[in-house]
């Protein structure tokens, strides 16, 4: 696949918080060896490579992983240091409280929160915002906090949402390539929207695998246009390109994938998924979105999304989400209770 490009938001943002710390924009680019004609051009973008060698330099001039984007600073090396405190912990949810402990030893510092029920978890920052006016640490926490996790377990942490204490900022429409979930804006707090039960994966990696990962990482996660490096997630993306009554099917996807159907097939079964899984995923997210639109009934989002019969659409969401549609609308609501139809 060809080297992603980042888009300019996502460049500008981190130079300008080094330059609070006193490290020009010049200086990081000639030390990572960019072309200059690029920097001074605001439509230019850079390939994932050269993002990625242009963020750890960043990192490592400015001797701060918050790229002075937060209160305090946070020395070049704490991340890996948090790694290598996680690493040996039995399950996520252990990893995440120990990281958690971690950041807390650091007066100021941007932190995490598990918000838990039975079915889902909020995996909350814990951020002072407002040395962060172009919400760039926010966006790269969010990201880094959920591939680290994926690592972690070793395989793709099902994203449900993502939410954002801030409005819409102009690069909005890049946030699918972000995270390749639904985004809402306006929230009370910056958060990843995942299922509890993969709170309960076991830790995958070793501590020979985690120092292979942070000759890289986390910049390299930050330089990545999707959630995962996957068949899956290649289809996924895929899918939101289409009207949701009018998704490919699998011979019209795999050709836009530039492979043949059997490797298809073959791929998403080596990643413990299938076509036809991903398909009824991505109209569940849908219902997901417009269950959070309070004047759509339920009735009218299983027909839209293709379900004949109401019921069907309510075992296959209860199946995918831990909760029926109409506990589903009630929590994002504040857990009142709605009627299902």
């Amino acid at each position: 696949m060809a080297d992603h490009r980042i888009h300019r938001p996502f460049i500008d943002a981190p130079l300008r918080g080094a330059l609070r710390l006193g490290v020009s924009a010049d200086r990081l680019w000639a030390r990572a060896g960019l072309n200059p004609e690029l920097l001074s051009n605001p439509d230019a973008g850079l390939g994932s490579s050269d993002y990625a060698r242009l963020m750890g330099v960043l990192w490592q001039e400015c001797d701060d992983e918050f790229m002075g984007l937060a209160p305090v600073r946070s020395r070049y090396g704490t991340f890996a240091m948090m790694c290598k405190a996680i690493i040996s912990c039995s399950s996520l949810e252990h990893a995440l409280h120990r990281a958690q402990r971690f950041y807390a030893l650091f007066e100021g510092a941007p932190n995490i929160r598990l918000i838990q029920d039975e079915q889902l978890t909020r995996v909350e920052l814990v951020q002072d915002t407002n040395t962060d006016p172009d919400h760039f640490l926010s966006e790269s926490l969010l990201v880094i906090w959920h591939r680290l996790s994926s690592w972690l377990v070793g395989q793709g942490i099902p994203l449900l949402l993502v939410g954002c204490s801030y409005p819409a900022p102009r690069h909005a429409g890049l946030y699918q390539t972000l995270f390749a979930t639904p985004v809402q804006f306006g929230e009370a707090s910056n958060y990843l929207l995942i299922p509890t039960r993969v709170l309960s994966l076991p830790i995958s990696q070793t501590p020979a695998s985690l120092r292979a990962f942070l000759r890289h990482s986390p910049a390299d996660m930050l330089a990545r246009p999707n959630p995962h490096e996957s068949t899956t997630g290649k289809l996924r993306q895929l899918f939101r390109r289409y009207d949701i009554s009018e998704l490919p099917d699998l011979a019209a996807s795999a050709k836009l994938l530039g492979v043949s159907g059997a490797t298809l097939r073959r791929r998403l079964h080596d990643e413990q998924t299938s076509f036809q899984k991903l398909k009824d995923e991505c109209r569940l997210e849908e219902a997901s979105l417009r269950l959070a639109q309070q004047d759509t009934s339920i009735r009218d989002i299983a027909e839209h999304l293709g379900y004949t019969e109401t019921s069907t659409f309510h075992r296959a969401f209860r199946k995918w989400m831990g909760l029926t549609p109409g506990e589903y609308r009630a929590q994002q609501r504040g857990g009142q209770s709605g009627g299902e139809i």
